[in-house]
């Protein structure tokens, strides 16, 4: 295609108001359009190691192979990036697991994990757990990603409502995890971009506390400025308690003829 898709990102990870830590991370690589976010758990400040072990693994494996798409078909570099993305989590999953088996202050630990990867008009999304990603087109929130998790097996069940779920006792029992078990079920979907998309990951510190239309009222009001609207995230999850740590990145997608910037963020 005769464009190159510019991504414009903001990203933010707080300790929230009850944790003496922060077990999120975040790895944001504007430069090869892609962004990684874990929420980590298990043994004291083993989930930390967990999550900051899994986005830097799976960005460094991306950004490594990201140079070899160049001169490929349209076709094969969307086929190409898939198999990466799920062969990236698969292989931090061998990395944590094995911490976990052999470090016994690591023991027991896991993170959850969601990646975004864009080449040119489709972005790429895999996910294991309940971080989440989320797409604001048109003024409208809607949610891409379907949680890993007790609760919404309960919810697509018909048990109970979306509403009810956000305030059941197993809303952070999760089905899948990167390193609790050799094997791993990654899911993946690919998508269509649009020019000005708004796209959202974050952790449930962010979606426990805060509702759909809550999260939607505050991108519609601060989305021209993605730092101020990451930022207003999470002081209103903050405000509505921060039981947890609080993450969220924010990428907007862009058409130009230039090169986009070159620039690396990693946040915790």
């Amino acid at each position: 295609m005769p464009y190159q898709r510019v991504l414009e990102f903001a990203a933010l990870s707080d300790t929230g108001r009850v944790r003496d830590h922060n077990e999120d991370a975040l790895v944001v690589c504007p430069d090869y359009g892609c962004a990684v976010l874990a929420d980590g758990m298990g043994g004291y400040r083993a989930g930390e190691v967990a999550s900051a072990m899994t986005t830097q693994i799976i960005a460094e494996y991306l950004c490594k192979k990201f140079d070899s798409l160049l001169g490929m078909h349209f076709g094969k570099k969307t086929r190409h990036l898939s198999r990466w993305m799920t062969d990236s989590i698969i292989e931090a999953n061998r990395q944590v697991l094995h911490i976990s088996q052999t470090n016994a202050d690591c023991f027991g630990m896991g993170t959850t994990v969601v990646t975004a990867a864009c080449v040119q008009d489709r972005l790429l999304l895999a996910h294991v757990g309940d971080s989440r990603a989320y797409l604001f087109r048109n003024e409208l929130l809607v949610r891409l990603t379907q949680d890993h998790s007790v609760i919404q097996e309960q919810i697509s069940a018909g048990q109970i409502t979306e509403e009810q779920a956000r305030y059941s006792s197993l809303k952070n029992l999760i089905t899948k995890a990167v390193g609790t078990q050799s094997s791993i079920d990654v899911e993946l979907q690919v998508y269509t971009l649009q020019e000005d998309d708004l796209y959202m990951l974050c952790s449930d510190g962010l979606t426990d506390m805060l509702s759909h239309d809550e999260i939607q009222t505050i991108i519609q009001r601060y989305k021209p400025d993605l730092e101020k609207c990451c930022q207003e995230l999470v002081d209103r999850a903050n405000y509505e308690g921060g039981t947890d740590n609080i993450s969220v990145i924010l990428f907007r997608t862009k058409v130009a003829n230039s090169q986009p910037w070159i620039q690396r963020i990693l946040s915790r």
